[in-house]
């Protein structure tokens, strides 16, 4: 592979993790904002399966830091999550790229789950408690979505070449 697709592939991988920052961040009215799936999770966990030398836990680290400040918590808190996950998952990473659509859902749901698990009890150390385990419906909606992702960002990568 050359310099230039490998950084090409930076770019690219980097714009992809904009636009899932992006779509957590767009607003959403009432209620429906706890069905909002973690986009920025769907990403990464994709990329850690479909090119996990490309993508790694400094990747999920400082994706983590960036969604911690557009979130506008804790600094650190998504940065720590994000990374727990994406470890848990490049354990997993041979068994999950050979599973069927509907097997990686569920492991998906799970680490989704795990994630907000996480970042909402750190967040409650910190003082910022939830009285709800609504938190925890985006485990359900990333698993629901996660198909329509996958194929999608699948056929960018194979377009591009990024393996």
């Amino acid at each position: 592979m050359s310099d230039q697709s490998s950084g090409g592939g930076f770019f690219v991988t980097l714009a992809t993790f904009l636009i899932a920052i992006t779509l957590s961040q767009f607003p959403l009215g009432g209620s429906l904002q706890w069905f909002r799936p973690d986009f920025t999770l769907l990403v990464l966990f994709f990329w850690l399966i479909w090119a996990p030398s490309r993508v790694g836990l400094v990747y999920a680290f400082f994706i983590g830091l960036l969604l911690d400040l557009t979130r506008g918590s804790v600094l650190g808190l998504g940065a720590f999550s994000l990374t727990l996950v994406a470890f848990i998952a490049q354990l997993l990473h041979s068994r999950l790229r050979v599973f069927p659509m509907l097997q990686q859902s569920f492991v998906l749901m799970l680490l989704v789950g795990l994630n907000q698990l996480i970042y909402f009890w750190m967040q409650s150390l910190v003082g910022n408690s939830a009285d709800t385990l609504l938190f925890l419906i985006p485990a359900l909606s990333s698993a629901l979505v996660w198909p329509a992702v996958f194929i999608t960002l699948r056929r960018l990568a194979r377009s591009l070449d990024l393996n």
